[in-house]
């Protein structure tokens, strides 16, 4: 089922405070191929700790219910994130020159999508909990280990190699202990190597009132500044840092051990830093001015759908994704509100 944290996971203080509650909900990244099967429903609360500075998740979920055979979410299927995950790779290619020796690894490696794209013929290691259920997408030069990350499972099946490049997109705010997977990054990165990790920036779910971001998986947060700390605490530092719009607003961060040989670029880092500093981000006023926020949304949203439908009008929606069960349960919308959902995964 799940368990409440009575503590921050990254800082351990007890010092927690609830911005925002969107009610009990099925879990959202599970899709079953019945409507009689049986979902773990369950609370999705919001906390956020004055100490580290971290929102997060005040439950925690089933690893084996979450990511089990009706996990739903496949990269290949779509052709903008085939495009951006080629385009990372190609970019980290030229950041860090590769030898047939060398390994890398994409921690979540889903369908081997970014691992497909290197172009070099590197070692190519995939590790996933979901892996086997992808199996099929994964060519015989990769190697798949079905398991969640950590410096234990690595070693044990590469016991004298380090990672020149390892990446984990959209994956690293689905950590129960996330300073451990720092920690363990830190252990099997090359003393030249690279780590980059992308997922959805905070500051921008805020401003742009994304919180169908928050589902079961999601347990934290992040901001630049949480981050950065995070990594000063492991033993490394932020090389670089871009922006993008993937999922209502994502930041993708390069990092290196502290003694690497990349330079960070100082301006883009301590300009974010800055903008985080003016939102005010270590006190509560944001997160609960943003918590009023979903709620008028939500309110003017139902408005607008049940004005619709009572006028005869049939409502359709295009992508039946977690952040579109996030929204239908949290608007209490059902086939009375929204008839049928157009999906390119038959899954």
């Amino acid at each position: 089922m799940y368990k409440e944290i009575d503590r921050c996971r990254i800082s351990g203080s007890t010092n927690l405070i609830t911005v925002l509650s969107l009610g009990e909900q099925c879990l959202t990244g599970v899709f079953p191929k019945s409507p009689n099967e049986p979902i773990t429903r369950g609370p999705l609360d919001l906390v956020w700790c004055p100490d580290s500075g971290l929102l997060q998740m005040k439950q925690s979920y089933s690893l084996d219910e979450m990511y089990g055979n009706n996990y739903g979410y496949r990269s290949g299927l779509n052709n903008s994130m085939v495009r951006h995950l080629q385009q990372k790779i190609h970019a980290l290619e030229q950041m860090v020159k590769l030898n047939d020796e060398d390994l890398v690894i994409d921690i979540g490696s889903n369908d081997a999508t970014s691992l497909k794209a290197y172009a070099g013929k590197c070692q190519k290691v995939g590790i996933d909990p979901t892996g086997k259920k992808f199996k099929q997408y994964y060519p015989e030069d990769i190697t798949l280990i079905p398991d969640f990350f950590s410096a234990e499972t690595f070693k044990a099946n590469f016991p004298n190699s380090k990672a020149k490049i390892i990446t984990s997109i959209a994956m690293f705010y689905d950590l129960e202990d996330p300073m451990a997977f720092v920690k363990d990054i830190e252990k099997v990165l090359a003393n030249d190597g690279i780590w980059h990790f992308e997922q959805s920036y905070m500051p921008s779910m805020l401003c742009t009132n994304s919180y169908d971001t928050i589902c079961h998986e999601h347990l934290e947060f992040y901001s630049l500044n949480v981050v950065k700390n995070m990594l000063e605490h492991c033993g490394l530092r932020i090389v670089d840092v871009q922006m993008n719009q993937i999922n209502g607003g994502s930041f993708a961060v390069t990092a290196c051990k502290q003694n690497g040989p990349y330079k960070s670029n100082l301006p883009i880092i301590n300009e974010i830093l800055k903008q985080e500093d003016a939102m005010g981000l270590d006190t509560p006023k944001p997160y609960l001015d943003f918590a009023e926020r979903v709620f008028q949304h939500r309110k003017h949203l139902k408005e607008l759908v049940e004005y619709l439908v009572a006028d005869g009008k049939k409502i359709s929606g295009y992508g039946a994704s977690t952040k579109g069960n996030v929204l239908l349960q949290f608007c209490d919308f059902t086939t009375k509100h929204i008839s049928c959902i157009a999906e390119v995964n038959e899954d």
